[in-house]
């Protein structure tokens, strides 16, 4: 007989989870119920263990994870500002056309790194990520935005 918590928690024809080894089959087969497991494969539990390990992050390397973000959305709008306020306008129409798409290409490489290196490293450990955010934030300075605002 199921308590009414635990009949909350499952949906009329759930009993094939039962023995999936979910988190609810495990709260059942601690309290007595009897299930029939399947045996894992290698594949199944190298996949779990790699889906428990990659879980969580520390509350640290979100806050530093957060703390960058917030940095480079910070040079986003510097070189955005630069952007709209340039007053430089070559007379050759291509090289007019390659200076706007490099200044475009400098509003949006502040957000291209974070996505790149949260992507790319997404194997690296949190240390390594978050030095190659810091060496991001070093080259991407806006520095006509700097020097135009001192």
């Amino acid at each position: 007989m199921s308590t009414p918590e635990e009949d909350a928690l499952s949906w009329a024809g759930d009993d094939d989870r039962l023995t999936t080894g979910s988190p609810l089959s495990a709260k059942r087969d601690a309290g007595g119920a009897s299930s029939v497991k399947k045996p894992r494969s290698k594949a199944t539990s190298a996949i779990t263990e790699a889906a428990d390990e990659s879980q969580g992050l520390s509350s640290a390397a979100l806050i530093g994870f957060g703390i960058f973000g917030g940095i480079y959305l910070l040079f986003s709008v510097a070189w955005l500002i630069t952007a709209l306020r340039n007053p430089t306008q070559i007379a050759d129409v291509l090289g007019n056309a390659m200076f706007q798409f490099g200044l475009w290409l400098a509003v949006a490489s502040p957000a291209i790194w974070f996505g790149a290196v949260l992507y790319l490293g997404k194997d690296k450990k949190v240390v390594t990520r978050l030095l190659f955010l810091l060496l991001g934030v070093v080259i991407l300075i806006p520095w006509p935005y700097v020097s135009w605002a001192g």
